[in-house]
């Protein structure tokens, strides 16, 4: 495997429906650096996201979808289409159609995110059906003096998928960005941050619920960052 941990994600998941894995617990095959920092470097290109309830200009982001059979390896694109979520899951944004800019040619091809679609997969229980929709987001949040950056402007939300795995890939002069994972009262389990490049969280989707604090800068003279690769796991049968 080009992505190994010794952290037991499966059989934690099978006992609570999040984990929450640091970065030192990760190793990343040296034949995936090159697209792992082409990655990264992406997150400068992102287009604004134009959906934000404030009118904000702190949230820009990509988005693209794949499908994957676990029994086979296969991991083929799909076509781009409109992002949306139900009302009921997510109560500031859901209900609208969301026209987000794609996934570049270069990002579908990316060996570093491919890997991380069958890591992610491959750690979680219930994975034995035919095929998975695998939807794809990067996004990143800037901040800088007299403006707050919103992970996650929705508020309290779930995200409408079986499983979802969010991992950090950049924090620059950014402080704040607590993540708290809830009960399905909405009540809360745990809070953390993250703070180290491949931080990560995955988590049961439709029996928990999400949401992180703004990010500040910590230099106010200078622009605060944070970006995250978020992968949506949707059973196809």
């Amino acid at each position: 495997m080009s992505i190994l941990t010794p952290y037991p994600i499966r059989a934690t998941l099978t006992e609570q429906p999040y984990v929450v894995i640091r970065a030192d617990q990760f190793t990343i095959a040296p034949e995936l650096a090159t697209d792992y920092h082409a990655l990264r470097a992406a997150y400068a290109d992102l287009p604004a996201d134009d959906y934000l309830p404030d009118g904000g200009k702190y949230r820009f982001r990509r988005f693209g979808r794949y499908r994957y059979q676990p029994d086979s390896g296969h991991l083929e694109r799909l076509p781009h289409r409109d992002y949306f979520q139900d009302q009921l899951i997510n109560p500031v944004t859901g209900g609208i159609v969301r026209k987000f800019a794609p996934l570049t040619d270069a990002l579908f091809e990316n060996r570093f995110l491919q890997a991380m679609i069958r890591f992610n997969l491959d750690h979680v229980p219930d994975t034995s059906l035919t095929a998975w929709e695998v939807d794809v987001h990067l996004i990143r949040v800037i901040t800088k003096a007299g403006m707050a950056g919103e992970p996650t402007p929705e508020g309290i939300h779930q995200d409408g998928a079986e499983w979802v795995t969010v991992h950090l890939m950049a924090l620059e002069n950014a402080q704040g960005g607590d993540v708290t994972i809830y009960d399905d009262q909405k009540q809360p389990i745990e809070t953390f941050r993250l703070l180290h490049v491949m931080d990560s969280y995955l988590f049961r989707d439709p029996i928990v619920w999400h949401g992180a604090t703004p990010i500040q800068p910590i230099d106010p003279s200078r622009i605060g960052v944070r970006s995250i690769l978020t992968f949506d796991y949707h059973a196809l049968g």
